[in-house]
Order: structure tokens, then C-alpha cells, then sequence
């Protein structure tokens, strides 16, 4: 007989369930290979963000010059600037590193390199970046580049938008005036050539406004396991806005809590009412059963 035809002895009753297997690793997919690859890694690692949600925490932005640059903030002199980067030393008989090489291996090598992404509650889509001295990058309507303003306001947020055309996603960072974030060399006449001009005034998206970000891979790992218990139902706007999805039983169970009960939110009830709720809920009337609640316990002329 073929193994295929073999009967299992297991003794099966009507009425039981069948056990749910258990999920390996190995089942997980792709996604599941990339966050446990990703959570073995050093925390404190810096790695390139593959979506727009994942640009948080400390982030390294890197601007499109040559040789490479990234945007830096003085704060003795209060000003925003293209700071060179520390590209690492090619072995000795090894061919040059390419581009791509060098994003990879590229670090920021000094604390005023590196910027704090953050996001206000209800607003996801936009961003602010935070100084090492705790002030936030401004970007004012005539273009001129800060970091001065101890507190954030339209004029310190932008909205990023990802580019995946290239090998590692590259940002615009866009400004509430509609104008984008650009690292073009300076044109100036009496100007060295090298140096860089940062503005942000440019009307269209081109080479100079594609910024590359890397960010903190521990604030990365916890952006995508976000994303993924969001994909599969998990509450998604209990992950980024702090609390359980709108109108599911959590919902109802937190604004209950706040508007229906006292002593500092404490329910108060008792074994004869936990017994007519449960007989409620067996005879299908519970949503009647609450509203009786609701109304004897306050005055709620809309449960009356």
C-alpha cells in the first residue's frame, strides 16, 4: 500500500475541532526572512528605508553632489550645510569602490550628521527633521534653509515622496510652499566650485532635489513590523495613532470606559449585572441590554 493510502489510528469524535497547525519561520515568506534578517542585526546599524513610513528616528541624508555630501547643521555658526562625508579607505590590491559601495559602507561620522525624523499624531504623511541641538529645520517661503526654531510649525514640515527607481530608493523632500529640497553647486562667480548650495525653492523634481536617507536599522525593523501586523489586520490605527481601530469592539469598550464610568475610569459592576449582560448576549438582545445599562448608570438622553 502507497503512503498515500495509509489511515491514521487517531481517534476522531464528532463535534472537536481541528488543531491549527503551527507556523514555522520557513513559513513566513519573504517578509518574515527580511524582519528576522533584520532583527539579528545591530540595532544601531544604519540601513536604507524602503518606504516612506519607515524614515524615522536618527537618519543620515545623504545629498546628490560629488563627491558625496550630507546635510549637516553648524550650530556655532546657526547654519544648515553640505557636509563632507568620510568615505572609507579602498583595500589594498581591491579595484575602487563603486557608488553603490560606498552608500552602503557610508556612515555618519559626527553627531550634527545626523537628524531626527519624527511625526506628528494624524499627520503620518508628514515629517519634521530635529537638530542635534533640538531645533528643527526650517525651510522658509523664499528657499533660505535653517535650523534655528526651537519648536516645529508648517514651516518645518515636509512631505517626502520616494523615488525606487535607482538601487536604493532615493526622497524628495517637498516644503508646504510646494517646493522641493535641492543640493545644486553653487553658481556663483566669487564661489568655490565645489561648494554646494542648499535651497529650497526648486519648482520640479530632477538630480540635485533626489536625496538618499538611512536611518537607524532598529526604528526601520519596528516601521516594518508596523506595516505588516497593520496588512494583516492587526489594528492598524492602534499602531500609529496610539490606539485600537475605529469601531471595532476596543473601540467601543475605550469610549465606554471614558464617557459611561467614574472614579477616574473605573467600571463599576456588579455579579447581578455581569449575569444579565451574559443572559442578554445569549438571547441576542445585547445592544439592548447595553443601552438599558448606559442610561441607568448616567444620564444619557440619547440611550434613553
Amino acid at each position: 500500500m502507497s503512503s498515500s493510502g495509509v489511515i491514521s489510528k487517531k481517534l476522531k469524535f464528532k463535534g472537536d475541532k481541528p488543531k491549527k497547525k503551527k507556523r514555522s519561520h520557513r513559513e513566513t515568506g519573504d517578509d518574515g526572512d527580511e524582519l528576522a534578517a533584520m532583527a539579528a542585526g545591530d540595532p544601531r546599524g544604519w540601513v536604507f528605508p524602503e518606504d516612506v513610513m519607515e524614515v524615522t528616528g536618527p537618519s543620515f541624508v545623504i545629498l546628490p553632489t560629488e563627491p558625496p555630501t550630507c546635510l549637516a547643521w553648524n550650530p556655532q555658526r546657526q547654519q544648515v550645510y553640505a557636509a563632507p562625508i568620510d568615505i572609507p579607505e579602498t583595500p589594498e590590491g581591491a579595484n575602487e569602490l563603486s557608488t553603490s559601495e560606498i552608500l552602503v559602507a557610508v556612515e555618519p561620522t559626527d553627531v550634527n550628521h545626523v537628524w531626527v525624523v519624527s511625526r506628528l499624531s494624524g499627520s503620518e504623511g508628514v515629517i519634521s527633521l530635529r537638530s542635534s541641538s533640538g531645533t528643527f529645520l526650517t525651510a522658509s517661503p523664499s528657499g533660505v534653509l535653517s535650523a534655528g526654531t526651537p519648536s516645529r510649525g508648517p514651516l518645518e514640515s515636509f512631505v517626502p515622496i520616494i523615488s525606487t527607481g535607482g538601487t536604493f530608493p532615493s526622497f524628495a523632500l517637498r516644503t508646504q510652499s510646494e517646493k522641493f529640497l535641492s543640493a545644486a553647486p553653487s553658481t556663483g562667480a566669487s564661489l568655490s566650485k565645489d561648494r554646494i548650495e542648499l535651497r529650497a525653492d526648486a519648482d520640479e523634481l530632477g538630480e540635485h532635489e533626489m536625496l538618499r536617507v538611512k536611518c537607524q536599522r532598529e526604528f526601520v525593523f519596528k516601521a516594518k513590523v508596523a506595516k505588516a501586523e497593520a496588512m494583516e489586520g492587526k489594528g492598524k490605527s492602534k499602531l500609529f495613532s496610539g490606539g485600537p481601530a475605529e469601531g471595532s469592539l476596543e473601540d467601543e469598550m475605550r469610549r465606554n470606559r471614558e464617557s459611561q464610568t467614574w472614579g477616574s475610569g473605573r467600571a463599576v459592576v456588579s455579579d447581578r449585572d455581569r449575569g444579565d449582560i451574559k443572559k442578554a448576549r445569549k438571547e441576542g438582545r445585547l445592544a439592548e441590554a447595553m443601552l438599558d445599562r448606559r442610561a441607568a448608570m448616567k444620564s444619557d438622553r440619547y440611550a434613553k
